[in-house]
C-alpha cells in the first residue's frame, strides 16, 4: 500500500489538488453452496480493489479499480479528478488523524475446503436426524472471508484493519402427506468460533415443521410474539429513521422529534459500531472516522441520529463514525455499524407463560413493499398460535400498521437479543394487535 500511496500523493501535489483519499482493500475467501445435497458451487477467490477521492474547491471526484499497475492507478486518480472538475462547489472535506478505540484482533485461517465440505455435510445430516418431517434439504452453505482494509487521506490520516466474516445457512423442506413448508437459518460473525451450526439446523427444522398443517384463522386482536429473526426486519426499517442523510432531505419521520419521548420507556436503541464479535465492528469507519456508541433511543426519547462527515455538516452535527461503502466500487454514505433494540430480563418463555394465548409469528413476506419514510407496512405473516398450551400453525394472515404504532404497542423485550448481520434484537411482545384472516 505504501507505493500506492507515494504515488498518489506525489501526484496530488504536482497537481495543486486541495485533497486526495486512497480507500483499498485485499481479501481472500471460500464460498461453498450445496442444494439437494450436491455441491453446486464451490468458489475460493482472491480480490482486491482501489477506491480515489478527490476533493478540489469543495468539490468530489471518485473513481476506482481493481488493478494496482502505477499506470492504472495513475488513470484512477485523473478520473477521479475529471469528476471534481465537473461537479459544483460542496461542503465535502475529509476528515483528519484522530484516536481510534483499541479493539481485539480479527484474524484467523481460512477454512480449509475439506473442513468446509465436513460442516455442511454435518448440518445436513443434523437436519434429517433431527426430525422424520425433514425430507429434503434445499440449501446449506458457507462462506469464509478474511481481508484488510487501507485507508488514507492527504491530511495525514493513515489506518488499517484486518476484518473478516463467517457465515452459514441452511434452508429445510418439512413434509407432511402432500403437504411441504420451508424453514431457514442464517448466522454472520466476525469469527468462526461464534457461528453454530447445529443451532442455525435447529432453528430451520423447528420452523419449518411447525408450519405443516398451517391455515387461516378468523381475523382477531390478540397479542403477538415477534422472534428476534422477524424482530429484526421491523428494527431494519426502523432504522431508515435514524439515518442523518433521511434527516436533511426530510425523510424522516423523527425528525422533530428530538429530545421527545416517542416510544416506551423501557424502549433502548443503540448503534454500537465497537461492540466485540458483531459484524459491523471496527476502529474506524469508511472515511476514517473513529467508530463509537451512539445512543439513539433512550427511555423511549430520540437522543441522536446516525451521520457521516458530509451529512453531519448539512445538519450541523458532528460525524458519528457512520459512513459505509457498500464495496471499494461506492462512495461512502450514511449507513448502519451495529444496530440493535437493548433486551429486557426475561426469557421468552416467560414474556408469554401467563397469556391465555397468543400469536407467534414464525414469517413475514411483503417487508421489502414497506414505507422507510412513513414506515407503514402491509404485511402476511404466518406462526403459532399458542392457546390454552395447545399450538396451532397459521398461515393466510395479514398483518398492517406503522411501525411506530407497533414500537408504541410493544409491552415487553426478551433477553435474547440475536444478530442477523449487523442487526440485533431479542424477542418482542406487543400488546393485541389486530390479525386479519380468513
Amino acid at each position: 500500500m505504501d507505493q500506492i500511496k507515494d504515488i498518489l500523493f506525489a501526484w496530488q501535489k504536482r497537481k495543486g489538488l486541495e485533497a486526495l483519499e486512497i480507500y483499498a482493500y485485499e481479501e481472500r475467501g471460500l464460498k461453498i453452496e450445496k442444494k439437494d445435497c450436491r455441491l453446486e458451487n464451490f468458489q475460493p477467490y482472491e480480490e482486491r480493489g482501489l477506491a480515489v477521492r478527490v476533493l478540489q474547491d469543495g468539490a468530489l471526484g471518485f473513481a476506482f479499480t481493481t488493478s494496482f499497475s502505477p499506470e492504472d492507478i495513475l488513470g484512477t486518480a485523473l478520473k477521479a479528478y475529471e469528476m471534481a472538475s465537473a461537479m459544483p462547489k460542496d461542503d465535502y472535506t475529509f476528515p483528519v488523524p484522530e484516536d481510534y478505540p483499541i479493539l481485539p484482533p480479527v484474524k484467523e485461517s481460512l477454512i480449509s475446503p475439506e473442513e468446509g465440505l465436513d460442516i455442511l455435510q454435518h448440518m445436513e445430516e443434523k437436519a434429517f436426524s433431527c426430525d422424520s418431517r425433514i425430507k429434503r434439504i434445499q440449501e446449506v452453505g458457507l462462506s469464509h472471508r478474511q481481508g484488510k482494509i487501507y485507508l488514507a487521506n492527504t491530511n495525514g490520516l493513515e489506518a488499517s484493519w484486518d476484518y473478516g466474516a463467517f457465515s452459514l445457512v441452511a434452508v429445510v423442506i418439512a413434509m407432511a402427506g402432500d403437504e411441504a413448508q420451508m424453514g431457514w437459518e442464517w448466522q454472520l460473525f466476525p469469527l468462526r468460533e461464534r457461528i453454530s451450526p447445529e443451532e442455525v439446523v435447529r432453528k430451520a427444522v423447528y420452523r419449518a415443521v411447525n408450519r405443516l398443517g398451517a391455515k387461516p384463522l378468523a381475523s382477531q386482536k390478540i397479542p403477538v410474539l415477534l422472534p428476534p429473526h422477524v424482530a429484526v426486519d421491523f428494527l431494519e426499517l426502523l432504522s431508515e429513521s435514524f439515518l442523518g442523510e433521511n434527516l436533511v432531505k426530510g425523510k424522516s419521520i423523527l425528525k422533530d422529534k428530538m429530545g421527545q419521548k416517542v416510544f416506551p420507556s423501557f424502549i433502548n436503541i443503540v448503534d454500537n459500531g465497537v461492540l466485540v464479535d458483531v459484524i459491523g465492528t471496527r476502529p474506524f469507519d469508511d472515511e476514517g472516522i473513529a467508530q463509537r456508541e451512539t445512543i439513539l433511543v433512550k427511555e423511549g426519547r430520540i437522543e441522536n441520529f446516525l451521520f457521516d462527515s458530509y451529512w453531519g455538516k448539512k445538519a450541523g452535527y458532528s460525524s458519528t463514525g457512520n459512513a459505509r461503502r457498500g464495496s471499494f466500487k461506492n462512495q461512502p454514505s450514511v449507513g448502519l455499524t451495529n444496530f440493535y433494540l437493548q433486551p429486557g430480563e426475561k426469557t421468552p418463555e416467560q414474556l408469554t407463560n401467563k397469556l391465555p394465548q397468543f400469536f407467534e409469528v414464525l414469517e413475514v413476506l411483503g417487508m421489502h413493499t414497506a414505507d422507510s419514510i412513513s414506515g407503514e407496512f402491509s404485511l402476511g405473516v404466518s406462526g403459532l398460535l399458542h392457546h390454552k398450551g395447545e399450538t396451532i400453525p397459521v398461515s393466510g394472515m395479514a398483518i398492517s400498521g406503522d411501525i411506530f404504532s407497533l414500537f408504541e404497542k410493544i409491552e415487553a423485550l426478551g433477553n435474547d437479543l440475536t444478530f442477523y448481520g449487523n442487526i440485533g434484537s431479542p424477542s418482542i411482545l406487543t400488546a393485541e394487535l389486530d390479525l386479519a384472516g380468513s
